[in-house]
């Protein structure tokens, strides 16, 4: 018998007050939360049960992964610590972005990745805005989507060569990619202080917890089952099973896939410290005169620009701004996090009235020391049937979609395509919970190269 699970794990006193909320910031106090319609009703695990497929975690890859396993005919159990999108998944800023983070173009993944797997990966990446609403369309999500576009404003001269040279490579795959020019990009966003931008049209927007409890949705009404508010204290291999333990029942599996972002608790210890969580805050503002709109976004697309401190916003169907990001300490006050980014915000666009936070939550982005994706064995090579899987890295709801899809067809054995991701050994980072707080302590030098050229591109 194998434990795979660290028995005794504590976490450090930076994991301890990174990952506590502040009580005026919690997840009920998402503007999401206030207008997502109702997941589907389930029940905890209770007593002892088996499946082909257990999967940890009840976000968009555990969806996603669970949906396209039901519909192929696999028997598919997730098992989720609270209710689907509690994480990151229903916490974020809803953009559905096609995209990986800036440096991040498919000539670097491909030297990083190699060939294949460098291709592969931006095939997929490229592709995964469709299947989002494609999947939104095709099984009634209720989400207020828009698939407006997906703008990446440059915010200096200097990037315009970095920003023709994206596209080209995007172009290369056949991706429908724009380079927008000044003036275009100051018609987009609203703002003086862009000189171009990229535009991918077959992103966009939507409420990202109604996007994941109708995810959840579909994927029992596939065939697969969900058990909500059941924590796994314990995986085991014992033999050829997996044996996964929670506070009222057992769940007995051939196959294990975890993918509990930075929320794992200890499940596996090496797999979750490849990420590290980083806190970030996000507001809503008071619903805004749709007079405005003409103005700020007229095309409805989510921007999220280039600079080190990066700015993103957009609109809500009820004419409100949403943005945030990161404090330079996670540890803040909540009203500095409710007032900042507006504040930010307000600055870059003069045109919009005084901002006020009608709502503020916070949540956790997992990210990768390369901010790639990963599908990490659990034991010995190739022998215990387990892994886990990354794939946030501040560009989440796209890439785990897909990569759901693409672990599904995987793990189905109906198809032979490979993988997009190779699978491998983890590779935790030293000191996971000091690697976290190092962007907020960061973030005030980011900000001061951030002004440095901004005030040169004037």
């Amino acid at each position: 018998m194998t434990k795979i699970a660290h028995e005794g794990y504590s976490p450090t006193l930076f994991e301890r007050l990174a990952a506590a909320p502040h009580p005026s910031l919690t997840f009920q106090e998402s503007f999401w939360h206030a207008t997502a319609p109702a997941g589907p009703r389930t029940i905890p695990l209770e007593g002892e049960a088996e499946t082909d497929v257990a999967i940890v975690g009840g976000g968009y890859l555990g969806f996603s992964t669970a949906l396209h396993l039901a519909e192929a005919g696999v028997e598919a159990t997730v098992l989720e610590a609270d209710e689907p999108g509690f994480g990151a998944s229903g916490r974020n800023t809803g953009f559905v972005v096609p995209n990986l983070l800036t440096g991040l173009d498919p000539t670097v993944m491909r030297r990083e990745m190699g060939d294949e797997h460098g291709r592969l990966i931006c095939d997929m990446v490229g592709q995964s805005a469709e299947l989002v609403f494609d999947l939104i369309r095709r099984h009634g999500i209720a989400c207020e989507a828009r698939q407006s576009g997906w703008i990446q404003p440059v915010h200096t001269p200097e990037k315009l060569a970095w920003l023709e040279d994206r596209v080209a490579q995007w172009r290369s795959l056949g991706r429908p990619v724009q380079a927008l020019s000044r003036d275009e990009a100051v018609y987009e966003t609203g703002s003086e202080v862009y000189h171009g931008a990229f535009l991918d049209p077959t992103g966009g927007h939507l409420n990202p917890l109604a996007y994941c409890r109708g995810l959840a949705a579909a994927a029992v009404q596939a065939g697969a089952r969900l058990h909500t508010n059941s924590r796994v204290r314990e995986v085991q291999r014992q033999g050829d099973r997996w044996r996964l333990t929670t506070d009222r029942g057992t769940l007995v599996a051939k196959r294990l896939l975890l993918t509990t972002n930075s929320t794992g608790g200890g499940l596996a210890p090496k797999a979750e410290g490849t990420q590290f969580p980083i806190t970030l805050f996000q507001v809503a503002s008071q619903p805004l005169d749709p007079a405005l709109r003409e103005s700020v976004l007229p095309r409805d697309r989510s921007a999220a620009d280039t600079r080190k401190e990066l700015v993103a916003y957009r609109w809500t169907w009820d004419n409100r701004i949403v943005t945030g990001g990161l404090l330079a300490s996670p540890f803040g006050s909540a009203e500095r996090a409710k007032t900042y980014h507006l504040d930010r915000l307000q600055e870059m666009l003069p045109q919009l009235p005084p901002l006020e936070p009608a709502y503020a939550w916070q949540g956790r982005l997992a990210a990768a020391r390369d901010f790639m994706p990963r599908l990490m064995r659990l034991g010995e090579r190739g022998s215990d049937q387990g892994w886990s899987a990354i794939a946030c890295n501040g560009r989440g709801m796209a890439m785990t979609t897909a990569l759901g899809r693409r672990l599904a067809l995987w793990l189905s054995g109906g198809s032979n395509e490979k993988l997009p991701v190779p699978v491998t050994d983890p590779d935790p980072v030293a000191v996971p919970s000091l690697a976290s707080v190092a962007f907020s302590v960061w973030l005030p030098w980011n900000r001061r190269i951030d002004r440095a050229e901004l005030k040169r591109a004037k």
